[in-house]
């Protein structure tokens, strides 16, 4: 693996992570996981600023915004882009340019702050670093999943995984045909929703406004 700066290594040791959990090799530069920088400036007490968005527009799926951050009485800003040109892979399209925008200006931020920005970069910095991601960020071949993982197999902070997951539970509340089963759903995927909830509040809420709707049709007697 390229060579982490010791300060980060420091950090990664202070919150329980090593550099092989937190991090991996892209072609000779070292890349972070974004749910570890987030891990890192709640450690180091870092503080953003709202959003400043400079460019929106949903229908074309493209976001630009400014963030500002804060450690101690230092601060530093960045700026986060997400459109298809930058986020699409391939025949993957990514559903949420927003969310993006806001990671990729968070961490730049963050690695700013702790002083490592240009050392190393976040895996939401290009769609060719999560590409490069290996499963157990150890080092190992990625490999390809055509289907989704068992629930509790999905990898730490992997967005299409979690988006699988997503649209695999929309599947089982349409077969839902009673309040009882909706409640059975709730109860059955209630810490995986709290893990999702910790990584993606739009997943979250796209996955609650879909059950609320079937909810709200059988409560009414609709099937």
């Amino acid at each position: 693996m390229s060579k982490l700066p010791e300060s980060l290594i420091d950090i990664f040791k202070e919150i329980g992570l090593t550099k092989e959990q937190a991090t991996w090799d892209c072609h000779g530069t070292p890349v972070a996981l974004h749910k570890a920088l987030e891990q890192v400036a709640a450690h180091q007490g870092i503080t953003f600023d709202a959003p400043n968005i400079v460019e929106s527009d949903p229908a074309l799926r493209s976001c630009v915004l400014i963030v500002t951050g804060r450690l101690k009485d230092k601060s530093e800003w960045s700026i986060g882009e997400a459109m298809p040109i930058n986020i699409d892979r391939g025949s993957h399209k990514q559903s949420y340019p927003y969310a993006m925008a806001e990671k990729r200006a968070k961490d730049r931020v963050i690695l700013k702050l702790i002083g490592v920005a240009g050392f190393v970069y976040s895996e939401a910095e290009a769609a060719a670093f999560e590409e490069s991601r290996p499963n157990n960020i150890s080092g190992a071949p990625k490999k390809e999943t055509a289907t989704p993982p068992a629930s509790d197999d999905i990898p730490f902070d992997h967005e299409d995984m979690w988006a699988q997951w997503v649209t695999k539970q929309k599947g089982l509340i349409d077969e839902a045909d009673s309040i009882g089963a909706c409640t059975a759903w709730v109860n059955r995927t209630r810490k995986k929703r709290d893990d999702l909830k910790e990584f993606s509040r739009e997943l979250t809420a796209e996955l609650k406004d879909y059950y609320s709707a079937k909810y709200d049709k059988l409560n009414n007697g609709e099937r």
